[in-house]
């Protein structure tokens, strides 16, 4: 016999695919952030070839992330927040946090792009700070959308807005 947990929902195909995409990119946060990490305790020359290969990963992952959270800006959040009311900050909550992370990895693309060839190891570890702000940020919302926000839409969504949304999300 199978207990079934009362708290885990399922979700729809639309909200399981924004929630798998979440695998993706904390798989990429991870690595970005292990370098992150690395710069932080190396010292030298290695301090630069570690950063400009964060610079790489972050450059990649920000397109990533960029191309989910509009799915998330424009798809889900919308619906959400019809339904929800204009007095729920939930929402602004999940975009206020997506500006947040976004803002962190512009900051560290553009300071690392301002630096250019004349980079040094303190500015390095400067820089990287905003990588794993953004990493913070990122952990943290994504674990708010798949365990409060995604069961939430999955109970307030009508069958109507779950297909629209599916349409929408194919469409983007």
């Amino acid at each position: 016999m199978r207990i079934e947990d009362p708290n885990i929902i399922e979700l729809s195909a639309p909200l399981q695919q924004l929630k798998d995409e979440h695998i993706s990119l904390r798989a990429d946060m991870d690595r970005f952030y292990e370098i992150a990490e690395e710069i932080e305790f190396e010292s030298g020359p290695e301090v630069l070839e570690l950063f400009w290969h964060l610079f790489e990963r972050v450059l990649a992952f920000n397109d990533k992330l960029a191309a989910h959270s509009k799915r998330e800006d424009d798809g889900v959040f919308p619906m959400m927040a019809r339904r929800l009311g204009e007095k729920d900050r939930t929402i602004e909550t999940m975009e206020y946090e997506h500006k947040k992370a976004e803002q962190h990895l512009k900051d560290f693309l553009e300071e690392a792009a301002q630096m250019g060839d004349t980079l040094d190891e303190y500015d390095a570890q400067t820089i990287t700070v905003n990588a794993v702000q953004a990493y913070a940020t990122l952990t943290q919302h994504f674990a708010k959308e798949e365990n409060m926000l995604f069961p939430l839409a999955e109970k307030i969504l009508s069958t109507e807005e779950m297909n629209e949304l599916g349409r929408m999300l194919r469409d983007l």
